[in-house]
């Protein structure tokens, strides 16, 4: 066998190995991918009964704090073309609130520095979200559960099956500065009403 001849079957031979290599090296990439990129966290059941009931008294496991002040409505300028509602203006350490009217940007609540925005909530159900409808009638609160804290949102959707139908969306606080807020929704009746001391 010649010099060119064994050239030839040695470079066959590790093309045949290639084609498979290069079929899972994507497959790989897409692992790792998956792996490194850091999903949304997840949000306990019980901080979303809590935040469904959040008028009721007695929420058991999870620390309730409403905000509630004197309502400010700010109409933003040009540059900022938003409007804010903000329910408890006079809050000096939380900065809370919605903010609307940029169909560039999207509707968003905020804690602070946080931001989350409206049209990436994470569906609980089958409903998406799309806006809060009455921001200045919606109940806003501060819920704290095994040391973290979450901005919760609720308002009255009319009846379902004679029940009250509530829209919620809850965000987990970031620690710490920047980073956004990773909102959830759910559309939904509340949960049965508890009796356990708050703890």
């Amino acid at each position: 066998m010649t010099c060119c001849t064994r050239c030839t079957c040695c470079l066959n031979a590790v093309c045949r190995w290639c084609v498979p290599l290069r079929r899972s090296v994507p497959l790989a990439l897409l692992f790792i991918c998956m792996v490194a990129s850091p999903a949304a966290p997840s949000l306990p059941d019980v901080v979303l009964d809590t935040c469904l009931s959040v008028d009721r008294i007695g929420h058991g496991q999870v620390g309730v704090d409403p905000i509630a002040g004197r309502v400010q409505m700010l109409e933003q300028g040009p540059l900022s073309p938003y409007r804010l509602y903000l329910p408890d203006g006079d809050n000096s350490r939380w900065r809370i609130g919605y903010a609307s009217g940029n169909p560039g940007a999207g509707d968003y609540l905020f804690v602070n520095s946080h931001r989350g925005y409206i049209d990436r909530a994470i569906a609980l159900g089958a409903e998406t979200a799309s806006t809060v409808q009455r921001p200045q009638e919606a109940s806003f609160a501060l819920l704290s559960h095994l040391g973290q804290r979450y901005l919760c949102l609720m308002e009255l959707r009319g009846e379902r099956g004679g029940r009250q139908l509530r829209a919620v969306f809850v965000g987990r606080i970031p620690f710490g500065m920047g980073g956004d807020l990773h909102l959830y929704y759910k559309l939904a009746t509340p949960p049965p009403a508890t009796t356990d001391p708050a703890r």
